[in-house]
C-alpha cells in the first residue's frame, strides 16, 4: 500500500512539474518579431554619433518597403533579398563620413537579453534580426523592431502602442514619453491590439 501511495505521489509531482514547465515556457516564449540591431565600433563619441547616423540612413532607405509589410514572412523576404544592398549602402555611408572600418550585415537568429520597460516586456531569447556591425562592434548597441514595422513610426527607438498614442521605449531607460501618433498601417494596429492594456 505504501509503495502504491509513493508511486501515485510521484506521478502527481511529475505532472505538476511538467505543467509548471510548460506554463513557464509559454510565458517566456519570444514574440514573432524581427529586430534591427546596430553595434557601434566603440563607445567613443565619434563612433556613437556615427551609429545613429547609420541608423537614420538605413531607416530612410528601408521605410518605404518595410512600412507596408503585412506579415513576418514578407518582411523576412524583403530583408534577405536586400541584405547585400543594405550592407553596401551602410558601408558607403560610413566611408563618406570619413571612417575606414568595414561594415558587416548579417541576418539570422541572435540572443537578446530581457528588456523590461514597465508593463512592456520583451523576454530574453533568440530573435530574428538584421545585425549591422560597424567596425569591431564593441560599442553600445541600438535596436528597434522592423516587424511589426515600429521603427518607422517615429524613427527613434522601439515603440509600444497605446490607445491614446505611442509610448517611446528608450533603450536602457524606464521612462517613457507619449507621442500622439495614429498608426497608419494594419499590422501595427494588430500589434496595438495584442498589447492593449499593457502599456499604461
Amino acid at each position: 500500500m505504501k509503495m502504491k501511495k509513493r508511486f501515485v505521489g510521484g506521478i502527481v509531482v511529475f505532472l505538476v512539474l511538467t505543467i509548471f514547465c510548460c506554463l513557464l515556457t509559454t510565458k517566456t516564449k519570444t514574440p514573432p518579431l524581427i529586430r534591427l540591431h546596430i553595434l557601434a565600433n566603440s563607445d567613443s563619441q565619434a563612433d556613437q554619433a556615427l551609429k545613429y547616423k547609420v541608423r537614420d540612413e538605413l531607416i530612410k532607405i528601408m521605410q518605404e518597403e518595410f512600412s507596408k509589410s503585412q506579415s513576418i514572412e514578407e518582411s523576412r523576404s524583403i530583408l534577405l533579398s536586400r541584405l547585400p544592398f543594405l550592407a553596401e549602402k551602410a558601408e558607403e555611408y560610413v566611408a563618406r563620413e570619413g571612417f575606414a572600418y568595414p561594415v558587416q550585415a548579417v541576418y539570422g537568429k541572435f540572443k537578446f537579453p530581457r528588456r523590461d520597460y514597465g508593463a512592456f516586456v520583451l523576454p530574453a531569447g533568440r530573435y530574428e534580426a538584421l545585425r549591422l556591425v560597424l567596425g569591431e562592434g564593441k560599442g553600445a548597441n541600438w535596436w528597434c523592431v522592423l516587424f511589426p514595422p515600429l521603427c518607422f513610426i517615429e524613427g527613434e527607438q522601439s515603440l509600444c502602442l497605446e490607445s491614446e498614442g505611442v509610448k517611446i521605449l528608450e533603450q536602457g531607460e524606464l521612462g517613457a514619453q507619449k507621442v500622439q501618433i495614429k498608426p497608419a498601417f494594419k499590422i501595427v494596429e494588430a500589434w496595438q491590439e495584442i498589447f492593449k492594456g499593457k502599456c499604461k
